[in-house]
């Protein structure tokens, strides 16, 4: 996909990436959060829109007045572009705009905007390539959240730790703050996954190429806990997961 070019902007103390899909009913309440807890901040807000019309476009449009811009795509299907839809993003925020700061959150306020400069004080003070806001963390908060799916994200995290030898809790989570050096680095990579592995094989990359990681308490909602855990996408999940483990453990090796 080719992403469109745009003046540069000025330098701002960090950028929000928030991917939307037909959240025209979130976006009001998103603004509010966002400017309760970040008004005193010089920030810029990239969203990736993969819905099929314009009422998110539209509620962004109104409710975010400057400093911000909508990378409009062609959705294919739900599922397969989860992470595409955050690259994408991130190598417009590389292009285009001058921080060194960036971070990436979900556009249904499952977790709060309260935590963003939490995690940027530690990149910018710390020295931390990448902060994990970690569901698994201690004094972290977890509500609604179906056992199942707590299950399976542990699973994976646990997979993860033993087989890489990590320290990461939280492998799963999106709610990420990079430096825009580590963007950079990772966005050269040829993207394997579209899907919500994507964001695990990444962080495995990290991991594996030794750059400094930590992890903070969060409390983390989920705002759709009646949605089932549909049988194809959780078998995909897995499958596409073994697959990650498997090149990553036995093809991918560190960066230079």
């Amino acid at each position: 996909m080719k992403l469109e070019k745009v003046q540069k902007y000025k330098k701002f103390d960090f950028v929000i990436l928030i991917p939307v899909f037909h959240d025209e009913l979130r976006i009001q309440n998103l603004k509010k959060e966002i400017d309760n807890y970040l008004s005193k901040t010089d920030f810029f807000v990239c969203f990736v829109d993969d819905s099929k019309d314009e009422k998110t476009h539209l509620q962004i449009n109104e409710y975010f007045r400057e400093n911000y811009y909508v990378l409009r795509r062609k959705k294919i299907e739900t599922y397969s572009t989860r992470y595409s839809a955050s690259l994408d993003g991130f190598r417009w925020i590389v292009d285009n705009m001058d921080t060194n700061f960036i971070v990436e959150i979900d556009s249904d306020l499952s977790h709060h905007p309260k935590d963003i400069l939490k995690g940027i004080n530690l990149l910018n003070t710390r020295n931390y390539d990448l902060v994990i806001a970690s569901k698994y963390n201690k004094n972290s908060v977890v509500k609604n959240r179906k056992p199942i799916r707590i299950f399976i994200s542990k699973i994976i995290t646990l997979a993860c730790k033993f087989i890489f030898d990590s320290k990461v809790n939280d492998y799963s989570n999106t709610f990420r703050f990079y430096t825009k050096d580590l963007v950079t680095s990772f966005c050269k990579r040829e993207m394997l996954f579209k899907s919500p592995i994507g964001h695990l094989h990444n962080l495995l990359y990290i991991v594996k190429n030794k750059y400094r990681i930590t992890e903070i308490s969060t409390e983390y909602i989920e705002t759709n806990p009646e949605s089932t855990v549909k049988i194809k996408f959780l078998l995909r999940y897995l499958l596409e997961f073994l697959y990650c483990i498997f090149i990553n453990k036995l093809f991918f090796k560190k960066s230079n």
